[in-house]
Order: C-alpha cells, then sequence, then structure tokens
C-alpha cells in the first residue's frame, strides 16, 4: 500500500476521456489498484488511500464500484474538486441502475440543513451524549456477563431475566455503537468509526465488514429496490414474502402470524450468511473486495471470541451446558427480536413505495433524494425515550438523506426535512407511534400473503 512518503502524484486529466471498460473498473478492488465510477467517470484513488480523512478503509469497500450517491451523501463541492486530480477515464458499461439527475427538493433541502447547523454552530458529526452511550452500553455488557455467571445456581429467575437484559444490550450497541460507525457519523476520527464497528464481530459475532456493505453499499444506496437492496434479497423459497415479484406459497395466509416469531432466528441466520457471503464473495449484488488481512483477523477472531464467550467458557467455569445454551438463546432471541422490529418497522411496510428498475433502460425513473422519502417511514417523532431505545432510527428518512449526521441532531433536522418536502410534493410518511409503525409491517405482510389471484 502507497505511504504519504512514497505516495505518487495524480494521473492528470489528459487520461480523461480515456474509455475504462466495466471489467476493468471491477478488477480495481484492492489498495494495491482502487479505482472508484462518479456520474460515469472513473477515478484511480489508490495514492489517495492513505491520505483520506475518513480513512482507507471506506475507499477500499468502495473500490471496484459506482460510488456515486455514496460520494454526494458523504462529500461536498470542495471534496469533489479534489476528486478531479485523480480522473483517469470515462466508463464503459453499467451493471447497477442510475436514478434521473437531483432536482430542486435535494439541493434546497441540502442548503437548509447546512444553514441550520451554519447558524446554530455545532459540529453534524459531534455528540458527546452517544459517546456517553457507547461507554455505558460496553460497561452494562461486560459487566452483565460477569454478574450472571457469577450468581448462585438457585437464582434461575435472576440468571434468566439477566439473559434479556444482555440481548436487549447488544442491540442497543448495535443501533447506536455499529450503526453510526459504519456511517462515520460520530466524530472526525476513522479508528473510533473502525472500534465500533469492530465491537459487531466480537460482541454478536456478526461481521461488521460485511454488515457495512450490505448497509451502506447497498441499502443506503437501493433501498427497497429489488434486485439491489440486500436487506430484500429473498431465495426462491423464504419463510416470508415482501415484496410482489417473490412467488407465492399458500402458507403464506398465515406470514402476518408467524413471521414475528421467527424474526427470533435473526442473529443466527446472520451468522450462518457471514460464511456464506465470505466464500462467495458478494453481499446482495454487490462484489465484496478481497479481505485485507487485518479484516480477516477481525471476521475469524470475532467468530472464535463470540464462541468462547457466549459457549465454552461458562462450560469451562462449570456451568450445565443445557443452562449454557437456554441463556445464549434467550438473549439471542431478544438481541433479535429488538433488530427486527426496529429495522422492519422503518422499510418493509405497507406505506412505503417498492421502485422498480425500468427493464428498457436498466435505470430507475425517479430522484434519488425523493426515492429516500418515499421508500421509508418514521415514526414517534418527539418522543425521546423511543428515540433512545430506537438509535434515533425512528427518523430512518432523515437518516437516509444525511446518513453522516450524528444521531442526536437528527429530531432538529427532521423538521426542516418535513417542512421541504411538504413545499415540494414528496410523501414523508410519519406515524405517530411505535406500535403503528409496527402495524404497517404487519399490513404489508397480510397484503402479500393473500393470493394475487384475489387482488
Amino acid at each position: 500500500m502507497a505511504t504519504l512518503n512514497s505516495c505518487t502524484e495524480p494521473p492528470t486529466s489528459n487520461h480523461a476521456t480515456n474509455l475504462v471498460p466495466l471489467d476493468k473498473l471491477k478488477e480495481a478492488c484492492t489498495s494495491k489498484r482502487a479505482w472508484v465510477s462518479v456520474d460515469g467517470v472513473i477515478y484511480d484513488l489508490t495514492a489517495f488511500i492513505p491520505q483520506h480523512p475518513g480513512g482507507q478503509d471506506f475507499i477500499l469497500f468502495a473500490a471496484g464500484k459506482d460510488v456515486t450517491k455514496i460520494f454526494e451523501c458523504y462529500h461536498g463541492h470542495r471534496q469533489h474538486q479534489i476528486l478531479q486530480k485523480y480522473k483517469i477515464g470515462v466508463l464503459s458499461g453499467q451493471d447497477m441502475p442510475s436514478f434521473l439527475p437531483s432536482d430542486d427538493f435535494y439541493s434546497t433541502l441540502k442548503k437548509r440543513v447546512d444553514d441550520h447547523f451554519g447558524s446554530l454552530r455545532i459540529d453534524r458529526k459531534h455528540s458527546l451524549a452517544s459517546y456517553v452511550r457507547y461507554f455505558f452500553t460496553v460497561v452494562c455488557i461486560w459487566s452483565l456477563y460477569w454478574l450472571q455467571w457469577s450468581l448462585p445456581s438457585n437464582s434461575l429467575w435472576m440468571f434468566y431475566l439477566l439473559s434479556i437484559v444482555h440481548g436487549a444490550l447488544l442491540a442497543q450497541y448495535c443501533v447506536s455503537a455499529v450503526h453510526d460507525g459504519s456511517h462515520g457519523a460520530i466524530g472526525h476520527n476513522p479508528a473510533l468509526w473502525k472500534l465500533l464497528v469492530i465491537g459487531h464481530d466480537f460482541f454478536n459475532g456478526c461481521s461488521g465488514t460485511l454488515w457495512t456493505y450490505q448497509h451502506v453499499m447497498s441499502h443506503h444506496i437501493y433501498p427497497n429496490v429489488d434486485g439491489f437492496d440486500a436487506d430484500i434479497e429473498t431465495s426462491e423459497v423464504e419463510f416470508r414474502r415482501i415484496k410482489e415479484s417473490q412467488k407465492y406459497f399458500p402458507f403464506y395466509r398465515l406470514q402476518s402470524i408467524y413471521s414475528p416469531f421467527l424474526y427470533v432466528l435473526l442473529g443466527s441466520a446472520v451468522r450462518i450468511e457471514d460464511l456464506i457471503h465470505y466464500f462467495q464473495r458478494r453481499r446482495g449484488p454487490f462484489k465484496v473486495n478481497p479481505f485485507t488481512p487485518f479484516q480477516k483477523v477481525i471476521f475469524w477472531g470475532g467468530k472464535l471470541f463470540f464462541f468462547l464467550t457466549r459457549i465454552a467458557l461458562p462450560v469451562f467455569w462449570g456451568a450445565p451446558i443445557l443452562r449454557v445454551i437456554s441463556a445464549f438463546l434467550l438473549a439471542d432471541f431478544f438481541f433479535s427480536i429488538v433488530l427486527a422490529v426496529i429495522f422492519q418497522a422503518t422499510h418493509v411496510v405497507d406505506t412505503a413505495v417498492f421502485p422498480r428498475v425500468n427493464p428498457t433502460t436498466g435505470n430507475i425513473e425517479v430522484d434519488w433524494a425523493r426515492l429516500q422519502v418515499e421508500t421509508a417511514q418514521d415514526y414517534s417523532h418527539d418522543q425521546p425515550l423511543t428515540s433512545f431505545l430506537s438509535g434515533s432510527l425512528n427518523y430512518q428518512v432523515v437518516h437516509h438523506l444525511f446518513p453522516a449526521i450524528a444521531q442526536e441532531h437528527l429530531p432538529g433536522v427532521a423538521r426542516i426535512v418535513r417542512q421541504t418536502a411538504k413545499e415540494f410534493g414528496v410523501k414523508y410518511e410519519i406515524k405517530d407511534s411505535l406500535w403503528s409503525a409496527i402495524g404497517g409491517h404487519i399490513g404489508l405482510l397480510r397484503m402479500l400473503g393473500t393470493p394475487p389471484s384475489s387482488h
């Protein structure tokens, strides 16, 4: 990998008219050759990797891909000017859909949000409350772990109560620390972001690297777009039907009843899928770039650490194996159901749009910012307890439009988004409570559980 001292001069613009085949772009996906496409122009960022203020990881995730919308979300005009120094050609070919050019809705919204933070003179990434929350969540996770396995053998009710609380705390770590770290939405230190995401590997046994591909690279750019949003990726036969493109089976009639109970298996399913995606080197529609040596250590070390702490160590300390397994399952069930409720109630709902790719053009015939608003729903605005428990993901629309803003500031930005959406005729769905939002998810399951012939 290049270093600051050995960094070569960026490519000059006289190569800007070169046509770069799509296959060549895809091959440039390592630290030795990292190319990206933005608005159909290819940039060689290999020499820029060690200089990137956001750290090397984000460039290595993006390498070999079209990152137009990701770049727009996280960068402004100044960064776009810097990018031009690394231009090497024009992309020939396309394997990901593009969107209609942004209209005045998005530009107006971004200016108003910039003015909002400018007038308050605050850093949109700064949140002391978030730092405190991360610290106490980690302290509580480990304290409860040691307390649980130190209890007398006859304190069963307290033992299993601690399992439930432990699972809920692990979910809290995900919706706050892991989520914020994956977006670089807290502070300006890439080492902190990496540390927060690594917690997903060691606390939950789930790959933070693969989560970033799924969440940041796929879902945030193509929410609810069949074939491109990894969150709604399905196989030929699934336990539930969440989009019209899925084949219908008669057992879906009852999916609104049985599906919520199966959500307790989310954690286990993700850990198994991690192994599949790791070896297949794909996450949803995206190619997973070669893991760096550090990422490999974290991936396998996290799996091993998770097994040792959740299963092996308690058995070594003399706890009965059935008690260990039951405690693990109870904690994991609550961990899974909390995350499932929070995430399913924002996008997989009956009020959200599920855009289609135009089969002729291969593109999505809507503005990207409008898509972010209309494919999600918010809930429980101005209810601090719900915002705290959900990591402010009840402001889902706001977060999708501005993923690099710390969760503490999302409620203030929501007022701006609401007013601007109203002015431009963009449908912005806000439910009054979490229960109403969950009802939207159940409503979708009921609708798509109905035989297609009876619509």
